[in-house]
C-alpha cells in the first residue's frame, strides 16, 4: 500500500509553521529571535485591508503586519517607560555621520534621558533623507539613546548604545540595496545589521482557516502559536492576552482590539459610530468616556466665542458636552507629550484607532494614527485617549479655528457631526 504523499513545503521551510530566518549578521543574544518572532507570528495573521480616507473618501490598500508588530513592541516600550532593549521604528537623520536618532521634544525627561521621537516626521526634520528601520536593539536598556556615540540634535553627547539594527521582512517585502546601505550606516557596520525574514510555511488549508477566522470573529481570542486559529464558530468573547512583554514576562497582559481583523475597510471610531464603539472592549470604551457619546450620536458642534469654549449638542436628547479653550490647550499638551504630534500633523490626521490595550493597571493604550497615507503606532495614557479623539475631530471640522485656539485666537463657527 502506497504511503500518502506529504504536501510540499514552500522553499526554505523546514516545517509547516510560521518561521523566521536570520540573515546577514546574527542577532546578539539567544532571546532576540523568540522575542521578535512571537510578535511576527501574531502580526502574520493580519490581512491586507483597505484604508478609507475620511477627507477624500478614497481608499488604498495597506499591510497591517508591520504596524501590528511595531505596535506590540511599542507596547513593551511604554510598559517599561522606554527603558527597553527593543525600540520600534526609530527615525534616523541620514544627513549626519553617524546618523542621528531623533529624540522627543514634546515634554517628559529631557537632555540625555529623552526617548526617541514617535512620529514619522520628527520635529526638526527639515529635509534630506530619513530612515526608520523596523527594530533597533540597544546595548543597555536603562539608556534611552538608541544610536551610535555622538551628539544629538541639541548637542548633548551620548555613548554608543546601538547593539543591532533589525529589518523584518514579511512575505512580499523587498530590501533594496540603498536601504541596506543606509541601515548599515545607522548600525555602524555590516556586523551590526540583521535581517529577520518571516516565511509563512503553513499549508494552504491552514491559511484558509485564518481567512475564515478573520471574516467571522475578533482577533482577540486566546493566542497560541501552536493552535491558531481557534474555530471561527466559537462565540465572541472579551479580549484575551496577545504577545507583549516578551517570552519571560509575568506582568499585566495586553490586548489587541477587534477592528483590525473584523472589517474589510478600516474605519475610524468616529465613522464607525456605535458599531465601532461596541466592537471595543469594555475597558477601552470606558477610556473614551464622554467622547463615546458624540461618537455614537448625531449632533452639532458649536464654537462659543464669548465663553471661549466648544460645545457639542445632541440632536436626539439635547445633551450638551463642553470643553473650554484652556481645557483643549491642556489636552493638546498632554497628547503632544505622549505622541510628539505637531499642529501640522494634527491637521493631516484622518482617523485614530485603538490597537493595543496594555491593561488598566498600566493605564496605557497604543493607538494607530493615520497621517495622510501613512500609519503610526503611538501610545497615550488611557485617561487621555478621549482627548486625542476630540482634538482630531475638531481639527477635521474646524482646522483654522482650532489652530488659532491652540496658538491663540478664534472665530465663531458651528457644524453638524
Amino acid at each position: 500500500m502506497a504511503m500518502p504523499q506529504m504536501p510540499e513545503l514552500p522553499q526554505g521551510c523546514t516545517k509547516t509553521s510560521i518561521e523566521g530566518t536570520v540573515k546577514d549578521a546574527p542577532l546578539p543574544s539567544l532571546g532576540n529571535k523568540p522575542y521578535l518572532m512571537e510578535k511576527a507570528e501574531y502580526a502574520m495573521k493580519f490581512p491586507k485591508l483597505s484604508m478609507r480616507s475620511s477627507k477624500s473618501g478614497g481608499s488604498n490598500s495597506i499591510e497591517l503586519k508591520q504596524i501590528v508588530m511595531s505596535g506590540l513592541i511599542r507596547a513593551d516600550e511604554y510598559r517599561f517607560a522606554f527603558n527597553w532593549a527593543y525600540k520600534a521604528e526609530v527615525s534616523f537623520d541620514m544627513r549626519f555621520s553617524p546618523p542621528k536618532p531623533f529624540l522627543s521634544s514634546s515634554g517628559g525627561v529631557q537632555d540625555s534621558g529623552r526617548r526617541h521621537s514617535l512620529t514619522p516626521f520628527p520635529k526638526g526634520f527639515m529635509g534630506g533623507k530619513l530612515r526608520r528601520p523596523d527594530v533597533t536593539i540597544v546595548t543597555n536598556k536603562s539608556i534611552r539613546w538608541p544610536g551610535q556615540a555622538g551628539p544629538d540634535h541639541q548637542g548633548v553627547e551620548h555613548p554608543n548604545n546601538l547593539e543591532r539594527i533589525v529589518e523584518v521582512k514579511f512575505p512580499g517585502d523587498v530590501l533594496g540595496s540603498e536601504q541596506r546601505r543606509d541601515y548599515i550606516r545607522i548600525a555602524g557596520s555590516s556586523k551590526k545589521f540583521s535581517v529577520l525574514e518571516v516565511t509563512d510555511c503553513r499549508e494552504n488549508e491552514e491559511r484558509e482557516k485564518d481567512r475564515e477566522y478573520n471574516a467571522h470573529t475578533n482577533p482577540t481570542q486566546a493566542y497560541d502559536s501552536r493552535q491558531w486559529p481557534v474555530p471561527f464558530e466559537r462565540p465572541r468573547k472579551a479580549p484575551t492576552p496577545v504577545p507583549v512583554y516578551g517570552p519571560t514576562a509575568t506582568s499585566k497582559p495586553a490586548y489587541v482590539e477587534a477592528w483590525t481583523l473584523a472589517q474589510e475597510a478600516v474605519e475610524s471610531l468616529r465613522e464607525g459610530g456605535k458599531n465601532a464603539i461596541d466592537a471595543l472592549s469594555q475597558e477601552v470604551r470606558q477610556y473614551l468616556e464622554s467622547a463615546s457619546v458624540w461618537l455614537t450620536q448625531q449632533g452639532k458642534w458649536i464654537r462659543q466665542e464669548a465663553g471661549k469654549a466648544w460645545e457639542w449638542v445632541s440632536e436626539s436628547t439635547g445633551e450638551v458636552l463642553r470643553w473650554t479653550d484652556e481645557q483643549l490647550r491642556e489636552m493638546w499638551q498632554q497628547v503632544q507629550r505622549y505622541t510628539d504630534l505637531t499642529l501640522d500633523m494634527l491637521k493631516e490626521i484622518d482617523w485614530v484607532q485603538v490597537l493595543v490595550d496594555i491593561g488598566i493597571v498600566v493605564g496605557t493604550v497604543v493607538v494607530v494614527i493615520a497621517i495622510g497615507a501613512g500609519l503610526v503606532a503611538a501610545g497615550v495614557p488611557a485617561a487621555i485617549v478621549s482627548a486625542l479623539v476630540v482634538l482630531v475631530r475638531l481639527a477635521q471640522m474646524f482646522w483654522g479655528v482650532l489652530a488659532a485656539v491652540l496658538g491663540g485666537g478664534a472665530v465663531l463657527t458651528a457644524a453638524s457631526a
